[in-house]
């Protein structure tokens, strides 16, 4: 039985043509780095398969700085991965609801990523999926936990599937005859 968040990712990957993935977080912080380190993983099996129409950015704690790289790609697609406590299992994998977001949420970003979500959603358009991964431990110099880095690789693989399956079934253009 699929869960929520694979059937959503799914259903929105094989329906646009273009995607983004921006991982949010901080390195530093243990399992606040889940964002960055899913893209560092991903961009191997992506530059690996020879994958095209993907753009991957390392947002860090600051996504928004790349807000302007977003528009000039102008994806159908937009996932954003971060950890997101929700009061979940820890390495849960879940859809956040970016209205869910309180704009005063205590944070490691500089803007909630409500904003974000609104704003791209408002000037490219493109569809904004959340991936929260639920953390364990965010403390400074600490590492990964052991259920946020199983999640990782859960999450690393369902999308490089996911990612080859789309790359099969794409809409393609029609041909213009001259």
């Amino acid at each position: 039985m699929q869960t929520r968040w694979l059937k959503i990712l799914n259903k929105e990957i094989n329906s646009t043509r273009q995607i983004c993935i921006l991982g949010v977080g901080n390195s530093q912080k243990g399992d606040d780095g889940v964002g960055p380190l899913i893209i560092k993983k991903l961009r191997f099996e992506i530059n690996k398969k020879k994958f095209n129409d993907i753009l991957l950015i390392d947002g860090g704690e600051a996504p928004e700085n790349f807000s302007g790289e977003i528009r000039r790609f102008q994806p159908g697609l937009t996932i954003i991965i971060d950890a997101c406590a929700g009061g979940r299992k820890p390495g849960t994998i879940y859809i956040v609801n970016p209205d869910k977001i309180q704009y005063d949420d205590i944070s490691t970003h500089k803007l909630p990523l409500s904003m974000l979500v609104k704003f791209l959603e408002d000037t490219i358009p493109t569809k904004v999926i959340i991936i929260g991964i639920e953390p364990k431990n965010c403390n400074f110099q600490e590492a990964i936990s052991q259920e946020v880095d199983k999640s990782i690789e859960k999450l690393i693989s369902t999308i490089i599937l996911l990612l080859s399956n789309w790359k099969k079934t794409i809409p393609q253009t029609p041909q213009r005859t001259p």
